[in-house]
Formats: C-alpha cells, structure tokens, sequence
C-alpha cells in the first residue's frame, strides 16, 4: 500500500466569489488526488467553525490563508509515511489536535479538506469507485452493512428566497422533487425541463428571471405562497402531477424571520406567534402536496419541534439543519425527544468524514432518515455525491439543475447510473 508523500494546500475561489480551500495529496507511487471544500452562508449557530483571516484589507476579510498554512505548516509534515487507508486515525487525531467542540482552532474547514483527500487518496490507491471506498469504510468503522442499491432521489432548489437572494420571500428554498419511482436519470431529465419551463413562466409574467446563490430562480413575488403557486403553475405547464409524479419541497430557514419570539412573513398582515404560525406551516402542507419540510422552526425551541412534529403528516419529511447541524449529540436529542424525522448531512458542519460517518450509523441505528446536502458556497468537487450513493442517502440536495458547481454533482450522480452502479 502507498504511502503519503506530500500535502499541499491552498486558496481558491468558491460559486459565491469568496475564497475556499483546495488540496492536494501525492502519494509514494505518485498518485495524486485534489479535493475541494464547500462554505455556508446560511449557517447554524452550532456547526463547526469556518476558519477565516478576518483581515478586512483582503477578501472583504473572507481569506483563508490561515486554515491553508495550518495544513501545510503543521499537518502535512506529520502525516508523510502514514497510510491513506488510516481514516479513523487521522480523523481522530485532527480531532484531538484541534482539541474544542467546535473545531474553533484549526477550522472545520482545515480539517474536512485532509479527511477528504484521505478518502480519496485510499480510494485511488485501491483502484476502486469513491462511493464504493466509503461505503466499505462506513462497513469497517461501524460493522454495520449497506447495501448500495438505488440512487439518492434529487431535490432541485429552482427558487430561491431568504439568505440565497435578493428578494421578498422569506422561505430559502423552493423544491422540485420528482417521484422516487424515477430513475435517476429520469428524474434528473424533469428537473432540467421544469427549471426550464419556470424561466419562461416567469418570464411571461415579466418576473424576475436571475438566479440566486444555488442556481434557482429569484422572482420578486409579494409573498412565499406566490412562489409556491407559480411552481405549481410550471409543473402543470409540463403535464406532471402534484403529488404523484412530483412533490414539492420547502426550506424554510425560519431562523432568519424569527424575532422577538414571533415569525415575520409577508404572507401575513401580522407577526404571527408560534401557535399561528405553525397553523400556517400545517396549512401549506396539506394544500401543496409539501413532502421534504426543512428548519420550518426557529432552531432554538426544541418544544415547538416536537409539537409540530406530533401534528405533522408521518409521510412527511421533517428535516433539522440549524436545529441538528450534523452533531451527534443533536441527533441523539432529537430521536430521544422525538423532534424530528430527517437529518440534513453536511460533512463541513462537523469537520471530518469519520464524524460524519458516526452521525449517519447514529440515525440508521434509529430508523432516523437522511439527506446529503451540498452548501451555498460550492466548488466544482462531486466528492458528495460519491458519499451520499455510498450511504445510501434518501435524498440529495445540490441546487437547481444549472450552475457548474451544482451541475458536478448531479452529472457525478448521472454517471454513477449510467456507467458505474450496473457493474457492482
């Protein structure tokens, strides 16, 4: 088995123009493997810290020269001669040399980006697919198999609202979701042509037809539930079903119109106390065919979750991203408290593959389900796709179908399909 040669990191520039980390990793044989990492900008008080300069003379003080000399000055060196195939224990020392709860001294993001070319490095080495390398590594860790079967079911995020844009609509992100009865490849043919069809239904309407941070649409409708109806519209104008060929999903990101103990939406002439807005949440559902419900309450009242949750249809996804940031602990009080259904994954929340492995057997153990996540920030790296066919995610969300960066990542998708999936 080769070893690791050499480790070198460096800035570039992520989908939203602010500067990211890229590494690469040179193994004993000279095989080489670069890997990138994501950013958020709609973030959870509880994820594991992005480290940035904060020098506001350079990159409005967004660099990352800092995280890039920690690897290259102080990690790289003492992991030339280690084995690749040492996931776990280079995950757990980056863990124990970073050494706080939320990676505040070396930065999730330092870390993700050597757990990452670890996971890659192994894999090329072994001459095998990512998914299939990760999927073995989760079997290993944890002595638990899964049996890679299907592709994750796309969310298409084709409006954009909140944090992601520069509109009225307080909710984040507006979803398309074709049926799971789909092939990927179908499913994916659906998004690509409702995306479509929306830009000439807005068009029509003379709306706002320029994308947000994710790819979607950002129209300047009065209210959330405009959005709603305009998709709705769209899917119609494509002869699909609501509720049959397609469902919709919503990201509501509610921590943003949160104040003051009240929810501040334009749908309603009033700030509207939990219980009236829940009502509203519970309307939307039953109206709009909603399937996939994300941060539809403030991350903070747990109590509310686990009201809405009592309420809530049990088909529905209720899935907690501020609420559970990818921590296990989150996740362990949410099953013991029965907030939730669904945990949105994102590897850059917690800061290392083998952590992010430990959140996902947490959640299978307890019948828990689990979504992939890409961020807003991206780089045109597919690693995340290959992690999330090789846990078998129930869904994935990369953005709307447009945009390289969110574009990698379902073409990875496509090509796992159509070339690599049939042959295991």
């Amino acid at each position: 088995m080769a070893k690791i040669k050499k480790i070198y990191a460096y800035e570039i520039i992520d989908s939203r123009g602010y500067p990211t980390i890229e590494g690469k990793l040179t193994l004993s044989n000279g095989l080489e493997v670069t890997t990138s990492i994501p950013a958020g900008t709609s973030r959870g008080k509880n994820e594991a810290l992005e480290l940035r300069d904060k020098d506001e003379s350079r990159f409005d003080g967004m660099g990352v020269t800092k995280a890039v000399s920690y690897i290259n000055e102080l990690i790289a060196p003492k992991l030339v001669g280690v084995s690749p195939l040492k996931q776990d224990e280079i995950d757990m020392w980056l863990v124990k040399a970073d050494g706080t709860k939320n990676k505040s001294k070396l930065g999730g993001n330092t870390l993700l980006t050597v757990s990452q070319l670890i996971v890659k490095a192994a894999a090329l080495d072994l001459k095998v697919n990512l998914f299939h390398y990760v999927n073995s590594l989760y079997q290993s860790l944890f002595h638990s198999q899964i049996l890679i079967e299907r592709l994750p079911a796309p969310i298409f995020n084709i409006i954009n609202g909140g944090k992601h844009a520069n509109n009225n609509l307080e909710f984040q992100e507006f979803q398309l979701i074709p049926s799971s009865s789909y092939s990927f490849t179908e499913a994916y043919k659906i998004g690509v042509e409702v995306y479509h069809e929306l830009q000439r239904v807005l068009a029509y309407r003379n709306a706002n037809i320029s994308v947000g941070e994710e790819g979607g649409f950002a129209p300047n409708f009065p209210t959330n539930l405009d959005a709603i109806e305009i998709l709705n519209e769209t899917i119609n104008q494509k002869n699909l079903k609501v509720g049959l060929d397609v469902f919709l999903g919503l990201d509501i990101a509610a921590m943003h119109f949160y104040k003051d103990g009240k929810y501040h939406i334009k749908d309603k002439a009033h700030p509207l106390k939990v219980n009236e807005y829940s009502d509203f949440i519970l309307k939307l559902i039953t109206s709009y065919s909603i399937l996939v419900l994300e941060d539809p309450l403030y991350e903070d009242d747990w109590q509310d979750w686990i009201q809405l949750n009592q309420k809530i249809p049990k088909n529905i996804y209720l899935v907690g991203d501020d609420l559970l940031t990818t921590n296990k602990e989150k996740l362990d009080k949410a099953i013991r408290e029965k907030a939730c259904t669904t945990i949105l994954i994102k590897p850059n929340q917690i800061g290392t593959i083998t952590e992010t492995l430990e959140v996902i057997d947490l959640a299978r153990k307890n019948n828990f389900n689990y979504i992939v996540s890409h961020r807003s920030g991206e780089t045109n790296d597919s690693f995340i796709a290959d992690f999330a066919v090789a846990v078998q995610a129930d869904f994935v969300k990369f953005g709307a179908p447009a945009r390289g960066e969110r574009l990698a990542k379902y073409n990875r998708l496509w090509q796992i399909e159509r070339e690599e999936l049939k042959k295991m």
